[in-house]
């Protein structure tokens, strides 16, 4: 799958419709004269702005569209309200509709998918194709009122009639077993991936890796690679079996655990393996839980010292080992069997010399060679520098800017003038794009009991 665009509205911050773009600017058509739709879009996208400028809203409304298409007509079903985030700063608004659509590629077929909802219904939904230079309908939705094009094969009557209200029509076709719309699907939740870097999403990752080692889905050579990519002292990884109970065929519990709980085999669409449900306090969850502990208390990192490797356990590595560790494998696996990465601070815990290696992963047609794309938020003004190996271009460069209103608004570098000699990263710091913090310094006076001083802050 690759990108070409994400468009919302009306999702907290995002009060105005906001555009994502990874189509080059070169690009005017629907479709690449050449027919090359990597050479069309980038395979990154930076995200630059001030502290609560809306960066983090942007990939919160790709995370909900994701979640959106992949809950809906499951385990959201059961819920009485669709977990809807208008905008709230304006009455208009927060009772007001949300819109979410992506273009995409797909087996060379360009798609555009989009819903409008509130918490109480899928209010439109649409699902077009260009095998042209036309948009060519598939289905379109009012409500519960279904318009289908000829194109769109396998009875969509029928799933139709079992969509709910609150239930997104492609969701339920894929749960019904509709081919097309199955693999439609697919791509836009196994095939896009989003970390937020916060505790909680990186302690899931790390279980995720765990159970991807104990199965056997993550190569613990790749995870020993890329600690030595990261050069950061650790010379090997192995799984100590005597710290794991006799006798104790943890891959076959953890396996017959999610087969009770999901009814198939575990298979994900970040490390190939289930994610967890909650924990909760039900004995399966317990037990999942434990053997999970388990065999993290049983990974040992062989550190190199003064005479030798020395093991230490996986709660004694570094934020930053384990914020590369978490980062780095769905990378790796996003870049192997293509699809979105998506990173909320990708240069949290990171030395902006790895933030580089990802950038790099992604860039270089060598390492990338499915099309692959990340986007990521970030403060690391040095990716926009001539000094980076991986410097960023304006096409791949966007910036999120707060109004008076409390508005978030998304643009692109590309939207300025702009020459090659140009410093970006001097520039975006002088003001010159916008998207940087207004201070008041002044105030600092009242906290501090000093004198105020005549500055001229931005």
């Amino acid at each position: 799958m690759i990108l070409l665009r994400f468009r919302v509205e009306n999702h907290r911050s995002l009060r105005d419709e906001a555009v994502l773009s990874l189509v080059r600017p070169s690009m005017t058509t629907l479709h690449p004269k050449d027919g090359d739709w990597l050479g069309a879009t980038t395979r990154v996208a930076g995200i630059y702005g001030a502290n609560a400028s809306g960066k983090s809203t942007v990939v919160d409304a790709l995370k909900f569209f994701r979640a959106m298409v992949m809950n809906s007509a499951t385990s959201w079903s059961l819920n009485n309200k669709l977990p809807q985030q208008p905008f709230l700063l304006d009455p208009e608004t927060k009772d007001s509709q949300s819109g979410y659509a992506v273009d995409f590629v797909l087996n060379d077929m360009r798609y555009q998918y989009g819903f409008v909802i509130d918490q109480d219904a899928v209010h439109q939904e649409w699902l077009f194709d260009y095998p042209s230079t036309k948009h060519r309908v598939l289905f379109e939705r009012e409500g519960h009122e279904f318009k289908f094009g000829r194109a769109l094969l396998g009875a969509p009557r029928t799933h139709a009639s079992a969509t709910r209200h609150r239930e997104l029509f492609l969701s339920k076709a894929r749960s019904n077993g509709h081919e097309l719309l199955g693999t439609l699907w697919s791509a836009l939740v196994d095939r896009v991936v989003i970390a937020d870097f916060s505790e909680q999403d990186r302690g899931l990752r790390l279980d995720e890796i765990t159970k991807g080692i104990t199965h056997g889905v993550i190569d613990l050579n790749d995870v020993i690679t890329l600690l030595r990519v990261a050069d950061i002292g650790i010379a090997d990884v192995v799984i100590d079996e005597l710290e794991l109970p006799t006798g104790a065929e943890l891959g076959k519990l953890m396996v017959a655990h999610y087969l009770a709980e999901f009814g198939k085999d575990p298979v994900d669409s970040q490390f190939g393996i289930v994610p967890s449900k909650r924990i909760d306090d039900s004995p399966s969850s317990v037990t999942a839980r434990r053997e999970v502990e388990l065999v993290q208390r049983a990974l040992m990192f062989r550190h190199l010292g003064h005479s030798g490797t020395f093991p230490l356990p996986l709660d004694a590595q570094s934020t930053g080992t384990l914020s590369w560790l978490t980062l780095a494998l769905p990378a790796l696996t996003i870049l192997r069997q293509g699809g979105l990465l998506v990173v909320d601070e990708i240069d949290a815990s990171l030395h902006p010399q790895l933030s580089q290696v990802i950038l790099r992963m992604f860039k270089d047609p060598d390492y990338n060679r499915t099309g692959a794309q990340l986007v990521f938020t970030t403060h690391d003004t040095f990716l926009l520098s001539a000094q980076s190996d991986s410097m960023l271009t304006p096409e791949e460069t966007w910036f999120t800017e707060k109004g008076r209103d409390g508005a978030t608004s998304l643009f692109s570098l590309a939207d300025f003038p702009t020459r090659a000699d140009q410093n970006f990263a001097k520039r975006y710091l002088d003001g010159r794009y916008g998207a940087i913090p207004r201070t008041a310094r002044s105030f600092l006076a009242t906290l501090l009991d000093a004198e105020p001083r005549e500055t001229a802050d931005a």
